[in-house]
């Protein structure tokens, strides 16, 4: 009896996994899993601000992340300092994160140069989308550990860039996009009541937490998660809410590349995600709470096994 549960929980498991695997796709992925704790992340490419495939993207798509350097003011460590040391949504092990090295900190995509196989992170318009990234903070003003550049996408403020997944003064944590109509739309947590580290007091982070940031449009709401706690909505009101991808690009940006570490505010770089960064996800689709890398995976319940029909095939003991 209780090898035959441990066998049907697992087929459960499975099953609900499948499920949940065909309902969108990843558009590019970058777990930081390919250095060694305490060493600079390499820049391939021989000049600064010149892409190449520093950060190899598992999704398949080939949407590679490049570093500005290799180390000194704008480049980023390896750490073995992880939130978790298992992916609880793809039990895969989870060994490093990366830390910025200097002050100008900045990872960039380049779907020109990295050539996607599949999807192309830097064209994509999706009118559903969910971004996701662990990051330990460093205590400032704005700081954004995911972005999209672009310039003159708003109708009421063209200095914004199409998206920032950032923290605000005051420790607020969220999202703000800008749709292709040209509208602007944020969900951010109430302020100070998730606390990073100050690096004068506390450089390496020790006394600071991690956060695990989820940001979900469906086309209708937008919301922010916290350590999978819902922490801001807002609805979503607009002819058309695909993500903007601009049109005009910069001198060290193009217009749709995505960046780490870094945001972009009129036309330039700012707004440094100083701190921890590990596991940054985005999707073309809006995914469930279920879904996320650090969801909290419940147990196979006696119900979930009668949604397949599972305890029919149990072996019962029959009475004297």
């Amino acid at each position: 009896m209780k090898n035959n549960l441990v066998i049907l929980s697992t087929i459960v498991l499975l099953a609900l996994g499948m499920g949940q695997a065909a309902r969108g796709e990843t558009v590019a992925y970058w777990r930081f899993e390919d250095g060694t704790a305490g060493e600079d992340v390499l820049h391939v490419a021989d000049a600064a601000n010149t892409f190449s495939a520093d950060i190899l993207d598992v999704s398949g798509n080939g949407n590679h992340l490049s570093a500005w350097n290799t180390g000194g003011c704008c480049g980023y460590r390896y750490s073995d300092d992880v939130g978790l040391n298992m992916i609880s949504g793809t039990g895969e092990a989870n060994n490093l994160s990366v830390k910025n090295t200097g002050g100008g900190p900045g990872m960039f995509t380049n779907s020109a140069v990295s050539l996607p196989s599949g999807v192309d992170i830097d064209t994509m318009t999706p009118s559903a989308f969910t971004i996701e990234a662990s990051w330990k903070f460093e205590n400032g003003g704005y700081r954004t550990v995911v972005g999209r550049d672009a310039q003159n996408v708003a109708t009421d403020d063209g200095a914004l860039a199409a998206l920032y997944f950032q923290a605000r003064p005051g420790n607020a944590l969220g999202i703000l996009f800008v749709d292709v109509a040209g509208n602007v739309h944020e969900a951010f947590s109430a302020p100070d009541i998730y606390q990073g580290f100050n690096f004068n007091e506390d450089p390496n982070g020790l006394n600071a937490q991690w956060h695990h940031l989820v940001g979900v449009s469906d086309g209708t709401t937008l919301k922010m998660y916290v350590n999978n706690e819902l922490v801001a909505s807002t609805p979503i009101i607009s002819d058309d809410p695909r993500l903007a991808v601009g049109t005009t690009s910069g001198n060290d940006w193009h217009a749709g590349g995505w960046s780490v570490g870094r945001g972009l505010h009129n036309g330039g770089h700012t707004d440094r995600g100083y701190g921890f960064i590990d596991e940054v996800r985005i999707s073309n689709h809006a995914l469930h709470p279920s879904e996320f890398l650090f969801a909290v995976v419940p147990e196979p319940t006696t119900a979930a096994l009668l949604m397949f029909g599972m305890l029919a095939i149990i072996p019962r003991t029959r009475k004297a």
